[in-house]
């Protein structure tokens, strides 16, 4: 019987998603779970490979399982064999064709930035603190330049291993409180690092008036993704403040 699940999770102690060798990883976690549920070896597919320090809400996973299974019995046995950093949210059955990552239509990320002067401890793994002057509109502008189909190649790795490049971004969407700043973003599927390195931009961008970007003559979102050069794009933003929120079918 295949499963359907939704998971969330607490990033900063583990190597990220995918499984690897002498690393705490959460596909290890689930799976070293499931496999002493099942009685043999279980092999779980995620909506997205997330990275190390990388925190999930609404991570989607799926796996079979040799027998049924009632989905409330199913999740409390495996969150009772779960650290409290790793939950199961909810858990339902799945038709045989379902793949979390493949049958996915949109993926949304949030990026949260502590803003104010003195960083709350209860925040300091789930968010980067920034607590400079930034350009409400301006950053605004920028972030909707992201929006639409773009080719995204300045924005991850050069290994990226991906038949393409090219990722279409629906909403840009950033929510402020007293103390904190969150950017959401929207899209059909993100490249590897690109979150973290549209952030970095963004806030380069606010900031850079007679430095890097202004040197090369690049005053916009738009001009910036245009050059598709990383060396140029510059760094990513650190991971403690990515969380993937949810992904829609």
């Amino acid at each position: 019987m295949k499963y359907r699940a939704v998971l969330a999770y607490e990033g900063t102690a583990y190597a990220g998603w995918q499984r690897q060798l002498n690393q705490p990883t959460i596909q290890a976690k689930i799976e070293d779970v499931l496999n002493l549920i099942n009685g043999r070896p279980v092999v779980v597919h995620s909506a997205g490979r997330t990275d190390a320090g990388v925190h999930a809400v609404g991570q989607v996973i799926s796996f079979i399982l040799d027998r049924e299974w009632d989905p409330p019995i199913l999740c409390r046995a495996i969150n009772g064999n779960l650290p409290e950093d790793v939950r199961i949210v909810a858990v339902e059955t799945a038709g045989p064709d379902f793949h979390p990552r493949f049958d996915a239509r949109f993926k949304t990320y949030r990026y949260q930035i502590v803003t104010a002067n003195v960083m709350s401890p209860f925040l300091r793994r789930q968010a980067l603190h920034y607590p400079y002057a930034l350009d409400r509109q301006r950053l605004v502008d920028h972030a909707n330049q992201l929006i639409g189909c773009h080719d995204f190649r300045g924005f991850t790795v050069s290994d990226c291993e991906v038949v393409t490049t090219i990722r279409t971004i629906h909403t840009v969407e950033l929510l402020e409180n007293e103390e904190t700043l969150s950017i959401h973003f929207t899209g059909d599927g993100f490249l590897r690092y690109q979150v973290r390195t549209m952030v970095a931009a963004l806030f380069e961008l606010n900031t850079d008036r007679h430095g890097r970007y202004a040197a090369n003559n690049i005053h916009s979102m738009t001009e910036l993704i245009a050059t598709g050069d990383r060396s140029l794009v510059g760094t990513m933003a650190p991971a403690l403040g990515l969380t993937l929120m949810k992904v829609e079918y």
